[in-house]
């Protein structure tokens, strides 16, 4: 693994979006045995307008799955999500300022 690695394109609104991991988020996703799709799942399950409210903000968002037991810790730029780390649990531990979004 030397790149970030693409694991979802969609078209929203006329819109290209991708969804990309970073090596360390593929890292942890091997170790961890958490599949792609759930991570881009949990993601496109936030809506349009939850993304949006995040694009070229750089600030972080921590998605958590409790059905899983995953979260997933992300940023948007432009308009690419980029998952920054993604954890088998979901009794995480976030720094200030990151928004929460529980997935039910």
């Amino acid at each position: 693994m030397k790149k970030d690695k693409l694991l979802a394109t969609l078209k929203i609104k006329g819109q290209d979006y991708s969804i990309r991991a970073t090596i360390h988020a593929q890292k942890r996703m091997v170790e961890r045995q958490i599949d792609e799709y759930v991570v881009s799942g949990n993601i496109l399950a936030l809506g349009y307008d939850r993304l949006m409210g995040y694009r070229n903000t750089d600030k972080e968002f921590a998605i958590v799955d409790k059905i899983k037991n995953v979260a997933i810790i992300a940023a948007m730029r432009r308009n690419t999500v980029i998952v920054i780390t993604v954890i088998d649990k979901e009794d995480i531990w976030i720094k200030d300022g990151t928004a929460i979004f529980n997935l039910i």
